[in-house]
């Protein structure tokens, strides 16, 4: 872990190109403190820079499932739904009505089957009467076989009720499952972006009613050149990605190649999930990049990023000019370098050889 220099003081701060020699020391306010760190070589992997845009993990026209017409429409462009949110409503008094005839039909489905059972326990009463006085004069072949008979037909007239029960059952099930597809609801957390139609209009099966779009999961697609292909650690879990002009930094899941190279631009896709409050502030549509750890470890001059400077002419760091004895507390006058970065990492980028040297005090603070 790099341990940050307690206090340096700073005699003044110009810019300073490599080579150039400290201005001679002049009355003026006293030396400013900051904090600044060393720069250290370590043994990093290399990373290569690749750039792409953000999309919707999920983008869905949410069709009618049923003919009807538009009832209502409980939301606008723009709003922002939760998943089971009720978007439309369709005209179900159709649906319903056949519904409370199926229910009639059910019940007196129910009422038959009832009545044919107490016919089965009837019957085989009476057959077993007849067995048990089956030899007597007073019982003939042709009464028992009757009765026989009588409780065969009970028993299927009573199977059958039981059959149509479960005929209408599934009826209502599906009556049921209709008249819930008549309310058009959020399959995920989204925002609105699209009313298709007008209240009162006739929608057939797949007619797009609203479009939804998901903020909430959302997909990075980076470019990653052909050269790369066998380069990629495909065992890691996360990255980290920068998107949107304000370059948010969010951490990136579940990244996947797609194993497509395009003939023209001999790229491929690399994919990965941003979900959760790590989308919060970003949008479908934004640019994105992101330096893939590529290669084998090898040892590399490392700054944190909070040492960068962003000047009209180029990136460089404040570097500490003067005697320096390694210790925890220097003076100097603090220098502008110019410096290139290769790649980064979570909190440090990796300088190229320049003038910066190591065990530089570099300014952070």
């Amino acid at each position: 872990m790099r341990r940050p220099l307690s206090v340096l003081a700073v005699a003044a701060t110009t810019a300073l190109l490599p080579g150039h020699a400290a201005p001679p020391a002049q009355e003026g306010p006293p030396p400013t403190p900051v904090r600044a760190v060393r720069a250290e070589v370590r043994s990093v992997v290399q990373r290569e820079s690749v750039s792409g845009s953000l999309r919707t993990a999920s983008d869905a026209r949410l069709a009618a499932r049923e003919n009807g017409a538009v009832e209502s429409f409980e939301v606008r462009e723009g709003d922002v739904v939760k998943r089971g949110d009720v978007l439309a409503q369709l005209d179900a008094r159709r649906l319903q009505a056949n519904r409370a005839m199926t229910v009639a039909r059910a019940a007196e489905a129910e009422a038959t089957r009832i009545r044919w059972d107490a016919e089965v326990e009837d019957a085989e009463l009476d057959a077993a009467a007849l067995e048990k006085a089956r030899g007597g004069d007073a019982i003939s072949e042709r009464e028992l076989r009757q009765a026989r008979t009588r409780l065969k037909v009970s028993r299927a007239n009573a199977q059958a009720a039981v059959k149509r029960e479960e005929a209408l059952a599934a009826e209502l099930l599906l009556l049921d499952i209709r008249v819930n597809d008549m309310t058009i609801r959020a399959p995920f957390d989204g925002v609105v972006v699209e009313r298709h139609g007008e209240v009162g209009e006739w929608v057939v099966p797949g007619d797009a009613v609203v479009t939804l779009l998901s903020v909430s999961k959302l997909e990075v697609w980076l470019d990653v050149p052909q050269r790369l292909a066998e380069r990629i650690d495909s065992s890691r879990t996360s990255m980290l990605i920068s998107a949107g002009a304000d370059r948010l930094q969010v951490v990136a899941t579940e990244p996947k190649v797609v194993p497509r190279i395009d003939p023209k631009s001999r790229m491929f896709s690399l994919v990965a999930r941003i979900e959760g409050e790590s989308a919060r502030g970003l949008s479908p549509g934004m640019s994105a990049s992101a330096y893939l750890p590529v290669g084998k470890e090898q040892e590399t001059l490392m700054l944190p990023k909070d040492a960068l400077v962003y000047r009209p002419g180029g990136t460089g760091v404040m570097v500490v000019m003067g005697q320096d004895e390694g210790g925890a507390s220097v003076n100097g006058v603090a220098a502008l370098m110019p410096v290139t970065v290769m790649f980064e990492t979570d909190r440090d980028v990796a300088i190229a050889p320049g003038a910066v040297r190591p065990g530089a005090a570099v300014i952070v603070e």
